[in-house]
């Protein structure tokens, strides 16, 4: 199945951050392609370093939640704190869409419920699938920031 994956940094070495998390990524999923790595300010949470971001894009035969948890594991890895609410972070891996899946528990919605609205995950995932879908929303580049 289609995982789409934003990854963000903006604490300590945000490229090698990003760099560490993609080739875990490549443990994971199959056919793994990334974009590049765009810079952006924080949105939300307290005054904080801008961040480096980048959209990861593979296939996986995880339910969704195993995934999420994968994804959780290496942010666990790679000394993720979380200490405060969209507070800075050495790293951020978020499951955007996963196939046509649509989640709405506790633990995972989705999709994203902020996706279509964050320029940091719409722009890098255009640039590598200026087709994509996010289920429920439709085409990305008819959404949100680019309407």
């Amino acid at each position: 199945m289609k995982a789409v994956i934003a990854l963000g940094s903006n604490l300590e070495n945000r490229k090698l951050n990003l760099d560490i998390a993609v080739t875990k990524l490549e443990e994971l999923l199959v056919g793994l392609i990334v974009s590049k790595y765009m810079e952006s300010k924080a949105v939300g949470g307290p005054v904080q370093p801008d961040y480096l971001n980048a959209i990861a894009i593979g296939e996986s035969n995880l339910q969704p939640e195993e995934l999420l948890d994968q994804l959780l594991e290496i942010e666990n890895q790679m000394g993720r704190v979380r200490e405060v609410k969209w507070g800075p972070r050495i790293i951020d891996l978020d499951l955007i869409v996963y196939g046509e899946n649509v989640s709405d528990t506790q633990k995972l919605k989705l999709p994203h419920p902020l996706a279509s609205s964050r320029e940091f995950v719409i722009k890098p995932w255009l640039s590598i699938d200026p087709e994509a879908v996010i289920p429920g929303i439709g085409e990305i580049k008819n959404i949100g920031i680019f309407k």
